[in-house]
């Protein structure tokens, strides 16, 4: 698989700030990975520029490590599940701290977790022992992986939809507050105007200047109100276009 790693950040990152652990039918995926796979620790992890992070975990509490010291920085880069039988015969994982190290990992098997044409993370499993993983297993983890990554789509759109309903009502409710104080704003102006308007009527429309003098600046307020309005209203698609 050719990588725009560029582009693949960009797609981790729509998913790096949701708190997936909270997930049960994610939290259901990893269980049965452990149990086909027959190990005791299983994770979903998102692998960014500089670090691994453990969204889901089962088996071993583990929050994040350096991107170079995982396995799952190999599985990224092609479509296939990657099985490592014994890392301590693999010159690539023999000396990284989780096999050199407590948990002394000596197995190894993840599947990629795609979306967007890319691959952000994995579903993935650890053992304690050195073994291999059947071919029938290896097309269950990956069956399971694809499952993982439409689970995290679908919580991330309900999110996104969460998100914007509430942009939408808030935006909705300050327009509602503005039309609602203004109604009240532009009554007085007008009322001021319609009653010199029927003074001067009832003066036959003579000696009208005062009161034209006066109706002038009570359309001069009624006009400071339209256009404190029109910029309000500006200002709240502005803020509804930027969201």
């Amino acid at each position: 698989m050719i990588t725009n790693e560029i582009e693949r950040l960009k797609s981790v990152k729509k998913f790096d700030n949701y708190n997936f652990d909270l997930n049960k039918g994610l939290q259901e995926i990893l269980t049965l990975t452990a149990e086909i796979c027959e190990t005791p620790v299983a994770f979903i992890t998102l692998i960014d520029a500089d670090t691994q992070w453990f969204k889901v975990a089962r088996g071993l509490e583990v929050f994040q490590m350096p991107r170079e010291a995982s396995f799952c920085q190999y599985t990224i880069i092609n479509d296939e599940v990657l099985v490592v039988p014994d890392p301590t015969q693999d010159e690539r994982f023999a000396n990284i701290p989780l096999v050199a190290n407590q948990p002394h990992i000596r197995f190894y098997a993840g599947a990629p977790l795609s979306t967007d044409g890319q691959n952000i993370g994995t579903l993935c499993v650890f053992d304690d022992h050195a073994k291999q993983l059947p071919e029938n297993k290896k097309q269950m983890l990956s069956i399971l992986a694809k499952q993982a990554i439409h689970l995290m789509e679908l919580e991330l759109c309900l999110n996104l939809l969460q998100e914007k309903a509430a942009q939408i009502e808030k935006q909705n409710n300050a327009l509602v507050e503005i039309a609602f104080t203004q109604s009240h704003e532009f009554r007085g102006p007008l009322s001021t105007v319609l009653g010199f308007i029927n003074i001067i009527r009832d003066n036959d429309y003579e000696d009208a200047k005062e009161f034209l003098v006066l109706m002038e600046e009570a359309v001069k307020k009624l006009d400071e109100k339209i256009h404190y309005v029109v910029r309000s209203t500006q200002m709240a698609k502005e803020i509804y276009q930027a969201n």
